[in-house]
């Protein structure tokens, strides 16, 4: 429901998201914004395309009429940038609940999530696979790091990249044969109380209302 309130980049939407982002993050106690700074940086040329797609290519007034067709409107910059916010609260959210949440927490939530479309024995591997997933992508954001770090594609020859890319593949099998074996226990979930019920139809009906 968050997400999908966030996606509407209406401003009231926004701003009242971004305070109860604000809020969740003071009472979770997570010490350090790194993480989130890493995430968003990522990012970077995704936003950056928002930005010129929705100013340069949305009718409206020029914001710098003495440019002519290079300036971009200012209708268009205000609908790219509610459209940056909503994903930054969006990554941040996602941030916040991977931060926050432990494997065995998490793991139970996905299979509980998938129960109604699913058998015991499929929601049970795809919650496995789905966080393992989501465990490995800093551990191979890392090693592509280290990699490029020992050994910098100066160049946009085919055989330096394809050096790299046989490093970084030689890295991860490596990690793959190093990595303990450790059995993942599986655990569900109860059905949450009732009332519980009540927190995602509310934020749906203040999300969802007409304006």
């Amino acid at each position: 429901m968050f997400t999908a309130g966030m996606a509407t980049a209406r401003p009231e939407l926004l701003a009242g998201g971004s305070v109860l982002l604000l809020l969740l993050y003071v009472l979770a106690g997570i010490p350090s914004p790194v993480t989130l700074v890493l995430m968003i940086r990522r990012l970077r040329w995704l936003l950056l395309a928002i930005l010129l797609v929705y100013g340069w290519w949305t009718p409206g007034d020029s914001l710098w009429p003495g440019i002519g067709a290079l300036s971009p409107t200012s209708e268009g910059l205000s609908l790219g940038i509610l459209r940056v916010i909503a994903l930054l609260a969006i990554v941040a959210a996602v941030h916040l609940l991977l931060q926050s949440t432990a494997r065995e927490q998490l793991l139970p939530a996905i299979i509980q999530l998938i129960r109604p479309a699913t058998t015991q024995l499929v929601r049970e591997r795809i919650a496995v696979r789905m966080l393992l997933s989501i465990e490995a992508v800093a551990q191979m954001q890392s090693l592509a790091s280290d990699v490029l770090r020992k050994h910098p594609v100066n160049s946009r020859k085919l055989s330096t990249l394809a050096r790299s890319s046989q490093l970084l593949y030689r890295r991860v099998l490596d990690r793959a044969e190093q990595a303990s074996h450790t059995p993942i226990e599986v655990n569900e979930l109860k059905l949450p109380p009732w009332w519980q019920w009540i927190i995602p139809f509310a934020m749906m009906g203040v999300f969802f209302i007409p304006v």
